[in-house]
């Protein structure tokens, strides 16, 4: 028997990413988000926790600002993405068929991006797995835009996703800003 050399020999999700069928992929992509918003979250309370301690404890002095309000951008970025990949997951919950997919999906490919390049100097753990979900999305959008005969528009998946992006940054600026409502660096 001929084996294909598409496909790989090994029981991980490689092999799913590779060889299967569009629908396996998103629930795989799903999976990818969920795994990804797990640690965002996580890192996220730690450096609440952190931030309100510094918060409390800070004298007013120019060097304890300065501390609180690096530590308090980290943890704007982080929410940023947090936020951010919740409209992807959105996203992926809202599909109903084949026909959707392409332009639903199409803006979470930015979206990734964005929040890829954000993430990796700050949880550079991160990387390989926003790599592999922009990857991963980018071959879902071609295959369903090709089995259903759709085109792609770009101009209007980049304006979409620069729209979540900003409904995003709002969010996470809003929760950062009701936290540390005396913080006017923000």
């Amino acid at each position: 028997m001929i084996k294909s050399k598409w496909v790989i020999e090994d029981e991980t999700k490689n092999q799913v990413v590779r060889a299967s069928t569009i629908k396996p992929r998103i629930d795989y992509a799903t999976e990818i988000v969920d795994d990804i918003l797990e640690v965002l979250a996580q890192k996220r309370i730690e450096l609440d926790r952190s931030n309100l301690d510094l918060y409390r404890q800070s004298d007013g002095t120019g060097k304890s600002l300065k501390v609180l309000e690096n530590n308090v951008r980290y943890e704007l970025e982080v929410s940023y993405a947090v936020e951010s990949l919740r409209q992807i997951r959105r996203s992926l919950d809202s599909i109903v068929g084949m026909g959707n997919v392409p332009t639903v999906l199409s803006p979470t490919i930015s979206i990734v991006r964005t929040i890829r390049s954000r993430m990796f100097s700050l949880i550079p753990v991160l990387d390989f797995q926003l790599g592999e979900l922009s990857l991963l999305l980018g071959g879902v959008i071609i295959d369903a835009a090709h089995l259903a005969s759709t085109n792609l528009d770009f101009e209007k998946a980049n304006n979409e996703s620069r729209r979540l992006l900003d409904e995003a940054k709002l969010i996470a600026d809003s929760k950062i800003c009701k936290q540390f409502p005396n913080l006017d660096f923000l």
